[in-house]
């Protein structure tokens, strides 16, 4: 919760809240992790989660996760994984 009582926004999802002022290394890696979710959203390969789980194994591999995106953005990028996790849950909060 915020000083004035209201609820962080995606702190259920990431852990923590996105950073008021990221880096531009930061918003440039969650750019290009919000274009991939939504190249995957718009083809019906991003999955939430809970049907990642349920999928898991060899049919699930050609599908994404809010999660595998930012992971694999986090790597190329060498930026911090839950910035840019973080910044998708804000953009897909109903896959995260």
């Amino acid at each position: 919760m915020d000083l004035h009582g209201r609820p962080h926004r995606n702190r259920d999802f990431t852990g923590h809240t996105c950073e008021l002022r990221p880096s531009e290394k930061v918003r440039h890696a969650s750019a290009v992790a919000i274009a991939r979710a939504e190249h995957a959203f718009r083809e019906g390969r991003l999955l939430s989660p809970d049907e990642a789980m349920v999928l898991a194994g060899p049919e699930a591999r050609k599908d994404e996760t809010l999660y595998s995106i930012a992971r694999a953005v986090a790597w190329e990028t060498d930026c911090n994984l839950d910035e840019i996790l973080c910044r998708l849950g804000e953009r897909f909060p109903d896959q995260s």
